[in-house]
Formats: C-alpha cells, sequence, structure tokens
C-alpha cells in the first residue's frame, strides 16, 4: 500500500441522494419519474425501521414498506391494489374525510398525529410526515407511538394520584432519603415539602419514640419488599397520632434497590370510631354504665386474682323496688331519669376499683374487690341502699325508691362467674320476699334449684322437651296492591295450664341461658320444614324468623344453619329471611356482620327488624349487609297522634328508598294507621290491621278468602 498517496474522498450519502433526485426530477420533466422513482425509494426505504408508504395524486398506495406491513397487519399487494386505500384505516367516513383534508394541506417539515385502526381493529397513535413528490403524489413517514403516548398517559395518571391523593405518599431513595412528598403528606404530618427532602422517615418521629419498630419495618422491607401495619407517628407538632402505613421497594431489573415508597394515612376518626363501637358494645347507653357482658368479663378476671392473692370478693345483684308504678304513672323519660341518677348514686357509693354495671331494666350489679371480710361488704351496700333511698327530684315532684339487694361472697361460694351471679340474683329473690328495702347473703348450702330463675328456666326446658312450642304466622302486605309479600314466624309457647303465651311471658328467661341456641335450631327447622311443604303444594312463600344476638354472635351459628340448609337441597332459599334486632349489632358488630355476610351468601335475605330503636342506626345500614328495614311498631302506633312519630317514619320510609331496601312498617293495627303509611309512602306494612298471627294451618285458607274478598 503507498502510503504516501492521497484517500480517496468519500462522498456524504446525502450527497449521492441529492444528485439522484435531481437526475429523477430531469427524467420526471420526460415522463419517465415513476417507475424510477419507486424503484429508488424502495432500494432505500423497503427495509428501513419506521414506517414509509407513498400515494399518488389520485389517492392510490404506490409504497408500502415492510414495516408498514408489520405494523397494520395489510401486505403491500393488499394496500397497493385496493381503490381507496385510506379506508381500510379509517374506516369512519367523517374520519376518513379529515384526513384526507389533513393530508392534503401536509407540510413535509413537522409531523402530525393520527390515530389509524390495524387490521386487527387496534387504534394506533401515530406521527407521519409527508413529502411531496416532483410531479404530483407524497412519500409518508411515520412512526408507531402508541406505547410512548400510552407510558405518557400512565405517568400522568400517576402524577395525578400523587398530587390528588387523599393518603400522603413519601418517595425515598436507596438510601432511605426522602426525595419527594406529596400535598396529603404536608396536610398530614404539618412538614413541608422543601422541610424533609434529604431527610430519612425517622424524622417523622417513630425513629425516636419507638425505634424497635422503625428498624423491625426496615428490616422486613429488605427481606419482604412491603410492609403494612399500623404504627404511630408524630406531627411537626409533636402531636401523636394512629397512622395505618403501606411502603414498598421498587428495584430494577437487576434487583438493585432504586427507591422506597411509603403511602399512609391519619386513622385518627376510625380508631376513635371503633372506640366509641367498643364503649356501645360494653356499656349501657342511658347510664353510661358497663354492661351485662362487660361485668362478665370484669367478674372472670377478678376471679383468678382472688384466689392468687386470698382476697375476699363480693358480686351484688340489686333490683329497684317500686320502679314499674313510676315508669306508669310518670312515664318512661322519668322513669329514664331516675335510672339515670341511681346510677350517679351507686357511682358514689363504690370504691374506685369497684365495678358497677347495669344489667337491663332496673336491675344492676357491684363487684366489690379485695374486701378486708364480710363486714366491709355490707358498709358499703348500706351505704348503696342509703343513696338509693333519699328522693330523687323530676321536674314537678320528688319520688322515693329503694332496692332489694343479693349477695354472695367468693371464695365461700366457690362457683364460676356465671354462677356467682345467678346465686346473687337468688339471694336479691329472697331480699324481695323478705320485704324489699334490704339486702340477703346468698348461703351456699342453700339448694340452687329453689332459685325461681332456675325453677322458671326448668320449666322452659320442659316445655321444650314435650314439645310445647308452636310457630304462628303473621302475614306482611302490599299496601298499594294487597298482595301478600311474606309471613313473619312467631314463637309461642301452649302452656298445659295457661294456655297459649306470648313470646314476652317467656322469652327473657331464655335469653343468654343454656335453651337459646337449641331453640334457635328449632326455628329454623321448623320454619324450613314448612316453607318445603308449601313450596310442594305451589305456595312460594317468604318466611322470616328472629335470631337473637347471642346466636349470631357464636361462630357456630354459621355451621349449625348450614346443615340445616343442606337438609332441604330443593328448597328456594330466597323465601327464607332472617330477622335481627338492631341491639344484635351494638353488641358484637364484627361477629354479626361476618354471620350475616354467611347468610347472605347462603341466599337467605336479612332484615333489620324495630328500627330507629337501636343506637347508630345510620351507621348500621353503611355497614350490615340487610335487604330491608322493619319500623318499629311504636313508632307506627304513634303516627295517628303525633306528627314527630310521622315524620320519623317517613324518614326512614325515604331513607330505606334511596338505599335500595325493602321497607316494612310493624304495628298497622287499624284501617287508619295503614292509610296514613300510604300517605306518608310505605308500600308494606304488618299488624293486626291486616291479620292476627295465626297457625300454618290456617293461612293458606286465609289467603284463598283473601283473593275472594275486599282487601
Amino acid at each position: 500500500m503507498d502510503m504516501g498517496s492521497n484517500p480517496p474522498t468519500r462522498r456524504h450519502p446525502l450527497v449521492h441522494l441529492a444528485e439522484t433526485l435531481e437526475t429523477l426530477e430531469a427524467s420526471a420533466e420526460q415522463g419517465e419519474w415513476r417507475d424510477d422513482v419507486l424503484a429508488l425509494v424502495e432500494r432505500l426505504f423497503g427495509h428501513a425501521p419506521i414506517m414509509i408508504d407513498g400515494f399518488d395524486e389520485q389517492g392510490h398506495c404506490i409504497l408500502w414498506n415492510h414495516q408498514c406491513e408489520r405494523v397494520f397487519g395489510w401486505t403491500a399487494d393488499e394496500v397497493m391494489n385496493h381503490p381507496a386505500p385510506l379506508t381500510l384505516f379509517y374506516p369512519d367516513p367523517a374520519e376518513y374525510r379529515a384526513v384526507v383534508a389533513g393530508l392534503s394541506s401536509g407540510d413535509g417539515s413537522r409531523f402530525r398525529e393520527w390515530t389509524p385502526t390495524t387490521r386487527e381493529g387496534r387504534r394506533l397513535t401515530t406521527l407521519w410526515a409527508n413529502v411531496a413528490l416532483p410531479c404530483g403524489g407524497m412519500i409518508c413517514i411515520g412512526h408507531d407511538i402508541t406505547e410512548q403516548r400510552q407510558a405518557e398517559n400512565q405517568r400522568r395518571l400517576a402524577a395525578s394520584v400523587f398530587d390528588s391523593s387523599s393518603d400522603a405518599i413519601m418517595i425515598t431513595d436507596a438510601e432511605r432519603r426522602i426525595c419527594d412528598t406529596n400535598a396529603a403528606f404536608t396536610r398530614i404530618t404539618g412538614y413541608a415539602r422543601q422541610d424533609v427532602l434529604g431527610l430519612t422517615p425517622g424524622m417523622l418521629g417513630t425513629a425516636q419514640h419507638n425505634a424497635e419498630t422503625y428498624e423491625a419495618i426496615c428490616r422486613h422491607l429488605d427481606v419482604e419488599d412491603s410492609w403494612k401495619g399500623e404504627i404511630v407517628g408524630y406531627r411537626r407538632n409533636g402531636e401523636a397520632y394512629p397512622l395505618m402505613l403501606s411502603a414498598s421497594v421498587v428495584r430494577d431489573d437487576q434487583g438493585r434497590t432504586l427507591h422506597y415508597v411509603a403511602t399512609f394515612s391519619d386513622i385518627t376518626h376510625l380508631k376513635r370510631h371503633q372506640d366509641e363501637l367498643r364503649h356501645l358494645a360494653r356499656h349501657d347507653v342511658l347510664t353510661e354504665l358497663p354492661n351485662r357482658r362487660h361485668f362478665a368479663e370484669h367478674l372472670a378476671d377478678a376471679l383468678p386474682r382472688a384466689r392468687r392473692d386470698d382476697t375476699l370478693l363480693a358480686v351484688c345483684f340489686l333490683d329497684l323496688d317500686g320502679f314499674k308504678p313510676i315508669n306508669d304513672r310518670l312515664g318512661h323519660a322519668a322513669g329514664d331519669q331516675v335510672l339515670i341518677t341511681i346510677g350517679q348514686r351507686l357511682r358514689d357509693a363504690i370504691r374506685a376499683d369497684d365495678v358497677l354495671a347495669r344489667l337491663g331494666g332496673d336491675e344492676f350489679a357491684l363487684l366489690l374487690t379485695d374486701l378486708e371480710d364480710r363486714e366491709e361488704c355490707l358498709r358499703i351496700v348500706e351505704r348503696v341502699r342509703y343513696l338509693i333511698a333519699r328522693p330523687i327530684p323530676l321536674d314537678d315532684s320528688l319520688v322515693r325508691i329503694s332496692t332489694s339487694i343479693g349477695i354472695t361472697l367468693f371464695p365461700q361460694d366457690d362457683a364460676e362467674a356465671g354462677i356467682l351471679l345467678r346465686h346473687a340474683d337468688q339471694a336479691m329473690y329472697c331480699a324481695k320476699r323478705g320485704g324489699k328495702n334490704r339486702y340477703a347473703l346468698f348461703d351456699p348450702e342453700e339448694r340452687e334449684d329453689s332459685s325461681p330463675g332456675r325453677r322458671r328456666l326448668d320449666r322452659l326446658e320442659q316445655a321444650f322437651r314435650d314439645d310445647e312450642f308452636r310457630l304462628h304466622y303473621q302475614p306482611r302486605v302490599n299496601l298499594l296492591s294487597g298482595e301478600v309479600c311474606g309471613l313473619e314466624a312467631l314463637i309461642r309457647w301452649e302452656h298445659p295450664e295457661h294456655g297459649l303465651l306470648e313470646p314476652d311471658d317467656f322469652l327473657p328467661q331464655l335469653l343468654g341461658s343454656r335453651l337459646e341456641a337449641p331453640l334457635g335450631d328449632w326455628v329454623v327447622e321448623r320454619v324450613l320444614h314448612q316453607l318445603a311443604d308449601w313450596q310442594r303444594q305451589g305456595l312460594a312463600l317468604r318466611i322470616s324468623f328472629n335470631a337473637s344476638a347471642n346466636d349470631l354472635a357464636l361462630p357456630e351459628f354459621c355451621d349449625r344453619l348450614t346443615a340445616a340448609l343442606a337438609r332441604y337441597p330443593r328448597l328456594d332459599r330466597r323465601l327464607l329471611e332472617i330477622e335481627f334486632q338492631e341491639s344484635a349489632a351494638v353488641s358484637d358488630l364484627d361477629a354479626i356482620t361476618r354471620t350475616l355476610q354467611h347468610c347472605r351468601h347462603s341466599g337467605l335475605c336479612i332484615a333489620l327488624d324495630d328500627f330507629g330503636t337501636g343506637y347508630s342506626s345510620l351507621a348500621h345500614l353503611r355497614e350490615l349487609p340487610i335487604d330491608a328495614l322493619k319500623i318499629d311498631k311504636r313508632f307506627v302506633g304513634a303516627i295517628l297522634k303525633d306528627e314527630r312519630d310521622a315524620a320519623l317514619v317517613q324518614s326512614i320510609i325515604q331513607i330505606g328508598a334511596r338505599l335500595g331496601l325493602d321497607v316494612i312498617a310493624e304495628g298497622a293495627e287499624s284501617p287508619a294507621h295503614c292509610q296514613r303509611l300510604l300517605e306518608l309512602g310505605a308500600s308494606q306494612a304488618q299488624g293486626y290491621a291486616i291479620a292476627r298471627p295465626m297457625p300454618a294451618e290456617r293461612i293458606p285458607p286465609w289467603l284463598a278468602s283473601r283473593a275472594k274478598g275486599p282487601h
């Protein structure tokens, strides 16, 4: 090789292209340009990695490279032989006309965005530049930017979510230094974005106040890539608040950590609401005293301590003497005020570590712990009697009331918690029999079965064994059409001596007893059997039955119900409706909700009974899985004489309608009640004006007579 010779000059490709185009232009003047141009363009652009096509002045395709075939799905022959190829990509006539107009005014110096359709019908986003050919037609150079636009939209959406999220969002780098926060972060923590950039999340207070938790979260993220839980944060002003935190790790394709992302929300209101629900579940709403459940928990906890410390403990059962006449004579408002006053006086009578509860009605319980001897217990009981006996001022009068108190002492009475309360109840009856306004001590030597309460329960168990319970059915109807919408199953006791007894005569003794669950299972079995029998007769009648709070809260209730339904596989389960009182939900909202959801999944309908008489009613409409509301008969019974009750009933009807719930008015005892309910917007009602509860065998004749005569 001659190193001294000059190397040949290398010509730039664009110079060669310019010379070629000049030659083509000269050829075009002689009318010979088409084939030469296409041949050149095909050589240059046929296999280019971008879309290149060409059209003559009549709109026919004269070039369709391989990239166009790959992106759009049509071959060059298909497109070039089509009389109007643009209609393949723009099948909508209006869009087609807009594209043609745009192409005719195209400027090859800039790209324009179009959205053609592929052979498979997928809409693309593309950029095109149109370069005019020497003697008409154009070359179109395009790029598919669909994924790019989608990515931009995703980024835009992510940015919008980041900025507008009500949850705080915090992003750190791989060294856990904060590199970005959103507006909610500032609102919740009080720290501005510029104040925290470059700091670690520990500045929110967790690292200082609970270093162990903070370090545990960091270790977990290094191993599991995500963590979620509840922790305590601290605002800029030092205020502690509960937050729900979710943190995750962002890694690259090689698994290296790029960022940490944390989202959290202030759950102060949620925690406060949970505390309120827990308080409601364990406290009496009227007096704010602990309820029976709360008292039982305290008593169960106190017994082991008393055994361990060898101390004396007393359980006292209080029943007010003469409370019912106050209610009857002065009204329930006055009775409520008496109970509130008695509750406050009982608080004043006991010591700080003692426990006071309202068991229900005018019954209270005391748990006296760490007693030195029996005499100390009796001194407290005497103080209770003295304070209760003081006159109680009401609006225009003074009332006096006394109390009968039953006492049992542990460990002399070495029984379980529930038995101790029963023994105190038994002793209270002794005080009542002794003339009231006194106390009586339980004698452990006395036989338990002499207790009046125990004797009543034994008699009910005998009635259950002897099949003395019956189900009667009360219809409910559509007030507009007269159509029968369903039946409610109501329990009765066919007492051999006293005749047919209403539920109020015996159900209170059953609640909380060992007979409650077996009797509930008996009701379900009888209802299912009756439904199946009527279904065979061609009667599709929905039957509702009542479930108690205690039963619904038991985990095994769902298993028992499932087993009962399995015995009737052909039954239309939509004809079975379970009713529960709102107070049941207050007792244990989570457990009741789980049970009701199981009932819903099993195909049953769910009705909330006695609506308006419980607590947090509107919250329950949002949280509980229900299909129907039953307005309590106390409201319905007063709608003819009290416009406030009428307004309440109308409001409940409207709320139910807006929520898509059936609303049934109970207590429609006269035609006037039915007419007023229609005026208030009610569509379904139940009561004596329609029919009294009746045995199952009387339902078909009643339906037949109703079909013949006027409603």
